[in-house]
């Protein structure tokens, strides 16, 4: 277990986080990738966990930016910083002003969402803030704690929050009083470090414990689960009109899982984990691995779309995104790949921002434009022409 300066524990050690994950990605991985692949992800996993004692290690985060209807949310460490969509002019940053010395984020992992006039960022400390989205400032009323870090990001609907947390539990809140709407939380057997999916009636949540449940939305009764061999941190990805539900799993594996019988569909093995959010457009499932390949899958046969994967050359940690017939792909080192949406072959870059990126990238929609927006460990924020991976405008979102 790792332990603080102050000979208190952390919240969760590497081995406890799953111990079973890493035996299953040494059965998987070739020799050499493998071991590269493991040190990397024990780097990874020891910095969001070790962020516990800010006296061992300094915070870091990998939110993914999010656009509102007037407002882009971009997250850096411990900073949200709130930026006008058309012109990217900062218009508050949180925490801010007096505040600052009260609210203690640690760092922002987890993806913020926006409800009508509220915005909810979920903070590693274990805290879910609502602030006011024209001033950045906390609600009364807020923070509401939980018992362990917010690694995951928030689904909203209606004037409901939902959201998982290290403590194995999964909340659902008012969205403006802030109050318990379940009995009480739903339980899972280990952290919950992905973002929930509401559809209908139904939430679906993915959890450590290997888990991807399904959820009664108003009551927090379980309606079913199915069980992987391994962890889950990537989020689930709904296809209601062909009745499934995909997720990727630290076992290596892709899955479709039928919403009617509950039961695996299709799976693909890749030769690492599946730690992004699975891509659904097309009529396709697109996924990048930490194997460094990207996987097109017929979203309802299992079949593969293209002759091979696309092999990005670096492991794969953000979700792709689609614009038109070119799916786009920032791999860890941070090249941009521009990938034919039909045979995966290469169409643009590869082009390297020259910083890791481990955050999604988000395409910015502004005035009949659209730029596609990353921002890096280094805390750049690139703007991005999708038709040439032509960096249109890059800028740092804080002095060091």
């Amino acid at each position: 277990m790792i332990q603080c300066r102050n000979g208190a524990p952390a919240r969760r050690g590497v081995d406890d986080v799953s111990r079973e994950t890493f035996t299953a990605e040494r059965r998987t991985a070739p020799q050499a990738g493998r071991l590269a692949s493991l040190a990397l992800l024990v780097l990874a996993v020891s910095g969001i966990l070790l962020t516990a004692c800010t006296s061992i290690a300094s915070p870091r985060g990998w939110a993914s930016p999010v656009q509102g209807d007037d407002l882009l949310l971009i997250s850096y460490r411990e900073d949200l910083f709130a930026l006008d969509p058309e012109t990217l002019i900062q218009r508050w940053i949180f925490p801010t002003g007096s505040e600052a010395d009260k609210v203690d984020p640690v760092a922002l992992y987890g993806t913020p969402a926006v409800l009508g006039d509220t915005v909810f960022v979920p903070t590693y400390k274990g805290n879910l803030y609502a602030l006011d989205i024209e001033t950045g400032l906390v609600l009364p009323g807020w923070p509401f704690e939980t018992d362990g870090p917010l690694i995951g990001g928030i689904a909203v609907a209606s004037d409901t929050v939902y959201f998982g947390s290290d403590d194995g539990n999964v909340y659902a809140l008012n969205a403006t009083t802030g109050i318990e709407l379940w009995a009480q939380p739903f339980e899972t057997g280990k952290g919950v470090w992905s973002t929930p999916a509401i559809v209908g009636d139904t939430l679906y949540v993915t959890s450590l414990d290997g888990k991807l449940y399904a959820i009664n939305a108003a009551t927090g009764i379980e309606r079913w689960s199915f069980t992987t061999d391994a962890g889950i941190a990537s989020p689930p990805v709904v296809n209601e009109g062909a009745g499934l539900v995909y997720i990727g799993g630290l076992d290596s594996e892709l899955r479709a899982i039928d919403l009617e019988t509950h039961e695996e569909r299709w799976s693909l093995k890749a030769d690492n984990w599946f730690w992004t959010e699975p891509l659904l457009a097309a009529g396709s499932i697109f996924a990048g691995s930490l194997d460094g390949n990207v996987y097109a899958i017929d979203a309802v046969s299992g079949e593969a779309r293209w002759a091979r994967p696309f092999s990005a050359g670096e492991l794969v940690r953000a979700a792709p995104i689609v614009v038109g017939d070119t799916i786009i792909v920032v791999d860890r080192k941070g090249n941009v790949h521009g990938i034919d949406i039909e045979n995966g072959s290469r169409t643009l870059g590869p082009f390297a921002l020259e910083s890791d990126v481990l955050t999604d990238p988000l395409l910015r929609k502004f005035s009949g434009t659209e730029e596609i927006i990353i921002v890096t460990t280094d805390g750049e924020l690139v703007s991005i022409d999708p038709a040439t991976l032509r960096v249109l405008d890059s800028r740092k979102l804080k002095e060091s």
